[in-house]
């Protein structure tokens, strides 16, 4: 069964997240050469003093000239452990943010513990998906390396230490909130810190999490012109997952550019 071919989360050089090769005409070029047919740009708002720096990511999606479906989203951070967003209502209609995608960024532990950091990751995966603000969770059990490297710690390198139950539970209440998992293409399925066995453990998490019948979204979450391409991988996983059409989420409305 063929995916989609959206991309919903990807990065700009805007607030200095991703490199200089990701300009919003650049982006759109490299998108418009691999396909895609819905972009959404998503860069982080983990504090309110970067909200303006999201103003001429908006105001440069408006001017495109595609026909690609382009739609301005944000990508939100827990500023804290059990902590919340820094978003709101008000906060989304001042820029006019056409989605939120969201999740934790952070092990939330200050000595090794697996058991505790799975069950930090899965607290906050359910908090989330009990958003109304907060459209996709993202890559699930994405970590950074450099963080368990600069403690000692062992890395994060398989998904057996989560409970097959935690994915069935994600799966329910990602079902019944209409929250969108993402299949995340940079962070979870190509990248080089992960082992081929972690890629294929990551699929069949997936394939229980769809066993329940969640809504799933597809992203490169690319922070470089030269990574845009690894959404073919999200693409493939959807295939290999049997998901129809209408099990994979994209923004309602009038994308804010190109053609809808």
């Amino acid at each position: 069964m063929k995916s989609p071919h959206y991309d919903l989360h990807m990065h700009t050089k805007y607030l200095g997240c991703a490199n200089g090769t990701m300009e919003i005409p650049a982006m759109l070029a490299e998108c418009e050469r691999l396909g895609v047919k819905v972009m959404g740009i998503t860069d982080h708002l983990n504090t309110l003093d970067k909200l303006p720096l999201h103003r001429p990511i908006r105001d440069e999606i408006a001017a495109l000239q595609t026909d690609i479906a382009v739609y301005f989203g944000v990508e939100l951070n827990y500023q804290s452990c059990d902590g919340e967003f820094a978003y709101s209502p008000e906060v989304r209609d001042e820029l006019g943010f056409q989605f939120a995608i969201g999740g934790i960024h952070s092990p939330y532990v200050e000595s090794y513990d697996l058991r505790q950091i799975v069950e930090i990751q899965h607290r906050h995966h359910l908090k989330t998906c009990a958003d109304p603000l907060v459209q996709v969770l993202v890559h699930p059990y994405w970590f950074g390396k450099k963080t368990f490297e600069q403690r000692g710690w062992p890395w994060f390198d398989t998904m057996k230490a989560v409970p097959v139950a935690y994915a069935r539970e994600l799966g329910q209440a990602a079902r019944d909130s209409g929250t969108a998992i993402e299949i995340n293409a940079c962070a979870n399925l190509v990248n080089p810190a992960y082992s081929s066995d972690y890629v294929k453990e990551y699929v069949e998490y997936l394939g229980v999490i769809a066993s329940e019948g969640a809504l799933f979204t597809v992203g490169s979450d690319a922070h470089d012109i030269h990574r845009l391409e690894h959404i073919e991988a999200a693409w493939r996983v959807v295939e290999q997952l049997g998901l129809p059409p209408e099990r994979i989420w994209r923004p309602t409305g009038k994308p804010l550019g190109g053609k809808e």
